[in-house]
């Protein structure tokens, strides 16, 4: 049986992760998108749909779609309601992820979320890339492509793992600083793995 190599991808909100996420399909490489996965398994999945609804209520969901303005304003409010959403929501998108990984043919896969550290994913990938950025930069990059306020952007960079942290805990950094060429890095980080 095949053993393909699999990467954590992580950064914070705004850092660039999708950004190499599609640079790294450019080589080939499968990339799991762990928060387009978990939104929709957050629809679609009973069990979570009720564990969602028993912490947060009914508001939650509007006409079976997750109210996710509602559902963002509760848990980037309340860590122990983040935590207790984000082990429900991690536990079945490891499984997607076991799931889906088992489906592809090449020889490494990508695991991308904003929270590996957070959730204590890093026990399930081989090594782990994290991207960072400044984080004036990061706050206007979501700012210009979504309309999220400084609040609540600062919000969710404040339930993150720092760059800092990110930068002691991954085994690759790339920086996007604007300044710095993606390329070289990603390219460099796929040599040595």
């Amino acid at each position: 049986m095949r053993h393909a190599i699999k990467i954590g991808l992580t950064g914070g909100i705004g850092s660039g992760k999708s950004m190499v996420s599609k640079l790294l399909t450019t080589y080939e490489i499968a990339v799991y998108d762990s928060d387009t996965r978990a939104k929709s398994l957050m629809e679609t999945d009973d069990n979570i749909i009720s564990s969602i609804t028993q912490i947060l209520g009914k508001e939650a969901y509007t006409d079976g779609k997750l109210n996710r303005r509602f559902v963002a304003e509760e848990v980037f409010a309340s860590s122990s309601k983040l935590l207790q959403i984000n082990s429900i929501v991690h536990s079945a998108v490891i499984d997607d992820f076991s799931r889906w990984a088992e489906r592809q043919a090449t020889d490494i896969l990508v695991f991308e979320s904003a929270i590996i550290f957070e959730n204590g994913l890093e026990k399930y990938f081989d090594k782990i890339i994290a991207v960072v950025a400044p984080q004036k930069l990061r706050i206007e990059r979501v700012k210009r492509r979504s309309g999220m306020s400084r609040k609540e952007i600062s919000n969710r960079i404040k339930n993150q793992t720092s760059s800092k942290t990110l930068r002691q805990r991954a085994d690759y950094v790339v920086i996007n600083d604007d300044r710095t060429a993606i390329i070289p890095q990603v390219e460099s980080i796929l040599k040595s793995i």
